[in-house]
């Protein structure tokens, strides 16, 4: 590989965000991770961009769309997490 190789890059990329999915839910399983947890739905939205983000090379409509649920879960669920703490912290 001696030049830049973008699809490589992209399909890396996607493999990552694979392995953050098996990662998390392998941790979620084993009651490492709580799914009430912002770390987990963080992890979670990341996974999903990155997986979201590989479709450039190789686009798959029904993965577009379940990476971008995914994302809109994830970052709605940590918005209302960390409305939650903050009120807490308020008293």
């Amino acid at each position: 590989m001696t030049e830049f190789d973008t699809e490589m890059v992209f399909r890396i990329i996607g493999v990552v965000g694979f392995g953050l999915y098996v990662a998390n839910y392998t941790l979620l399983s084993s009651r490492v991770v709580n799914s009430d947890s912002a770390r987990f739905f963080f992890v979670n939205t990341l996974a999903a961009a990155f997986v979201l983000a590989s479709n450039y090379i190789e686009f798959n409509l029904a993965s577009v769309m379940i990476q971008i649920f995914w994302i809109a879960i994830g970052i709605k669920a940590m918005i209302i997490r960390r409305r939650y703490v903050k009120r807490m912290q308020m008293g």
